[in-house]
């Protein structure tokens, strides 16, 4: 029984390491869940004999110590973790919210519920929700902030009560949140205004964005106009322009900005919305003159990139933003884990010739 530590671990390789060997680095070795891992660890029922044993013996190997906070979760109240999401732009933050509710169902064994709420859209809201929740009961709360500073009070002011706050999608970084979870804003843009400086063959390109308050925003702002100006000399930001992550506004600036630069070459959109602008592309005979790179990836958009309406998009993985802001909060409160300051996702370029790699049309949606 011993013997079969090896097919899952370099024992000595693990016990080198500085950090402190934790549950779910059991759960990784041994191939189950969390919620597994302390039912053996806690002799709780609800686990094969066979299975608890490989559990023991990892933790065991490895050096594995129980950690009071964990050991005494589940007997106490349960965990609150709240958050904030908008409801638009919806195939963006529907897949935030969709990985915050299955990391907490993930760790449901710990007890760790949520308490999620809505705002109309960023920017729209979030101060009247964060009043309100600084007057419950909750441990910890994910938000997307709306704007790079006007919610620092409130977040400060959650921090002096000891409710850790994760940002996630963008940030408030002069806030005392925990960490924030996110791709690198500023490498994102660098990286569209290289895709694009290859791309295009005129001079005149644009942004657009959602709002340059928003840090995201203006930090791939800021990216893409320095990686595309040394890449492109000639080359030209012809406007920056703030949709307010409305589609009808979208739409309203595309055309817009056609009937003023009849010779633009190029569309950077730096946020998910981007259908409207594909739309009035495609309207107005100029989808192939006119070359698009986008953000993320979702049902809406993938015909346009099929198409080669799109040339590329950078994916930011939302799902994944958000099951690892709820981890990071777990970890901090229940193991004492201090996260850097900034949690960095990489962006990932999506083309035609790797768009099966992301998405399937059988699936219905993206890979995970």
């Amino acid at each position: 029984m011993l013997f079969f530590l090896r097919e899952y671990v370099n024992v000595n390789a693990m016990k080198s390491q500085k950090s402190r060997p934790t549950i779910k680095d059991i759960a990784n070795i041994a191939g189950v869940s969390i919620g597994t891992v302390d039912r053996a660890l806690h002799n709780r029922q609800g686990i094969g004999i066979h299975t608890k044993s490989k559990i023991l013996t990892i933790a065991r190997e490895i050096g594995y110590q129980k950690n009071k906070a964990a050991s005494g979760l589940s007997r106490k109240k349960p965990l609150v973790f709240a958050a904030v999401f908008p409801e638009k732009l919806h195939y963006f933050y529907d897949d935030v919210r969709r990985g915050f509710k299955e990391e907490v169902e993930n760790l449901k064994d710990f007890k760790l519920v949520s308490s999620i709420h809505s705002v109309c859209s960023l920017g729209h809201g979030e101060e009247r929700v964060l009043q309100k929740l600084l007057r419950e009961d909750i441990d910890g709360l994910v938000l997307v902030p709306g704007h790079k500073s006007k919610l620092n009070h409130l977040i400060d002011q959650f921090a002096e009560r000891g409710v850790p706050v994760v940002t996630v999608s963008t940030d408030a970084p002069r806030g005392k949140r925990l960490t924030s979870v996110c791709v690198d804003p500023r490498k994102n843009g660098e990286l569209a205004g290289e895709l694009l400086a290859n791309f295009v063959s005129g001079s005149k390109v644009a942004i657009m964005v959602g709002s340059l308050e928003i840090e995201d925003h203006f930090q791939k702002v800021v990216g893409f106009r320095e990686a595309f100006s040394s890449l492109c000399p000639e080359g030209d930001v012809v406007a920056v322009l703030e949709n307010q992550e409305s589609e009808i506004l979208a739409a309203e600036n595309t055309k817009q900005l056609l009937a003023m630069y009849p010779d633009l070459s190029g569309i950077y959109v730096a946020t998910a919305n981007s259908v409207a602008v594909c739309r009035v592309l495609v309207e107005k005979g100029v989808s192939q003159k006119v070359k698009v790179v986008t953000t993320d990836l979702f049902d809406e958009i993938v015909s346009y990139l099929q198409k080669g309406v799109i040339r590329a998009t950078l994916f930011q993985n939302p799902y994944r933003q958000g099951r690892k802001a709820v981890e990071l909060l777990f970890r901090f409160l229940v193991e004492k884990y201090r996260p850097k300051s900034h949690y960095y996702l990489e962006p990932i370029v999506v083309m035609r010739s790797n768009l099966s790699f992301y998405y399937s049309s059988e699936m219905g949606g993206f890979k995970e």
